[in-house]
């Protein structure tokens, strides 16, 4: 059996555009001339996923990421190389694609399980199961041409992962759906991992990204730009994104949640900075001096676990110090109502400048953002004589001999 889910061999793939529909029909008529243009959107891709990786694309909008995926999945063909797939295919793609918005819920889901090889005994079967993940209630039997975003996006996962791929692909699907839901995927998506699946994973959330994937692919122009950790690859991303200043919408407005109030499980409510002993509220610090940063938050819903996370930035936007508490081994109580935790450093030891706090909230395994604020709170380092240059004054000790 091949070690490999999915191989891609000096794959390229062009597309002809026409500047009027009259010049597609003189193409036709007359075949010695040409009448389009071609427009490239992958060149040369070489890539190999071996079976039960879980991989992430990432990528800028029109980099040719969902491209990929549909050669992947057979739906294109390529123009150039090979693209090998071994075992069964269940795909999640952009919003509007595989249901027929004629049919009823119930008839596509019957529909792609056919389409899947499934007997309609089988699919007998699996029904219950997909109703009640997707939760739509009496909608199952309406056309889906009646359904929101949110639903359609329910119905198309559950119906995706109940019908046991190999590999699943999923291409921000999940952006769409509220809160409840993105937290019930990720689960899934943890025990298809878990199980020995392959996953491809597309996303414009980086952090979900390095907290799902084993591997990330960074697409750019048509071309495999970069590869290998998350850890290291989409650090690279998020500086490129940044001087391109083409951050997320998500966080345009930096000091507004991430959630909306309808789906808001969590809310974070307020951040300050104290001086570490006497707990007064304070924004100036000496180089090394101790800081205490508290978060207090308010829990909407009743949740399993909840993982929290305190990063400092840089003036410039540079990442300083992220921590969690999953990462820590320490446990929060999911109580409902007001809340409030703290974070102590007992050493500061960053060169003078002006820091900002960025604090998020997260279901347990710290992928599913249940609230994240940037921006919502900052302090400056002063220091009454010049120590050095940088961000981060090391603890140090010359010898000369």
């Amino acid at each position: 059996m091949n070690n490999y889910a999915v191989e891609l061999s000096n794959v390229g793939k062009e597309f002809q555009t026409y500047a009027n529909p009259i010049n597609r029909l003189k193409e036709l008529l007359f075949e010695d001339r040409e009448y389009s243009e071609k427009f490239t959107v992958l060149k040369n891709v070489n890539l190999r996923i071996p079976r039960g990786q879980t991989i992430g694309l990432i990528g800028e909008n029109g980099s040719g990421k969902s491209t990929l995926l549909q050669l992947i999945c057979g739906i294109l063909k390529p123009t150039t190389g090979v693209v090998s797939v071994e075992g069964k295919i269940s795909a999640l793609l952009e919003l509007g694609a595989g249901f027929n918005p004629e049919f009823t819920g119930r008839e596509n889901v019957y529909m792609n399980g056919a389409i899947q090889g499934f007997t309609r005994a089988e699919m007998d079967v699996r029904m219950p199961i997909i109703e009640g993940f997707a939760e739509i209630g009496e909608f199952i039997d309406k056309p889906v041409k009646t359904y929101s975003s949110g639903m359609y996006v329910r119905l198309a996962f559950a119906s995706a992962i109940n019908v046991n791929p190999d590999i699943l692909i999923v291409d921000e699907a999940l952006a769409v759906g509220d809160l409840y839901f993105q937290l019930k995927c990720i689960e899934k998506i943890k025990e298809f991992k878990e199980s020995g699946k392959t996953i491809i994973y597309v996303s414009h959330d980086t952090y979900s990204v390095k907290n799902i994937c084993d591997y990330v692919v960074w697409i750019k122009e048509g071309n495999i730009f970069e590869q290998g950790d998350p850890v290291q690859v989409v650090p690279h991303f998020e500086d490129y994104m940044k001087l391109k200043k083409d951050i997320n919408s998500n966080v345009s407005n930096k000091t507004e949640s991430t959630s909306t109030s309808e789906e808001l499980m969590l809310k974070i409510v307020e951040t300050n900075c104290y001086e570490y002993k006497t707990r007064n509220v304070k924004q100036q610090f000496e180089v090394n001096d101790s800081m205490t940063i508290s978060v207090n938050y308010e829990l909407l819903k009743s949740v399993d676990e909840i993982v929290a996370g305190v990063a400092i930035f840089g003036a410039d936007g540079s990442s300083i110090c992220g921590l969690n508490t999953k990462l820590d081994s320490i446990t929060i109580k999911p109580n409902l109502g007001e809340n409030e935790l703290f974070i102590h450093y007992s050493d500061l030891n960053l060169f003078p400048g002006t820091y900002t706090i960025h604090v998020g909230f997260f279901e347990r395994e710290a992928v599913g953002r249940m609230d994240y604020k940037a921006d919502t709170g900052s302090f400056n380092i002063i220091s009454s004589s010049y120590k050095g240059e940088g961000v981060v004054l090391l603890k140090h000790e010359w010898e000369v001999k």
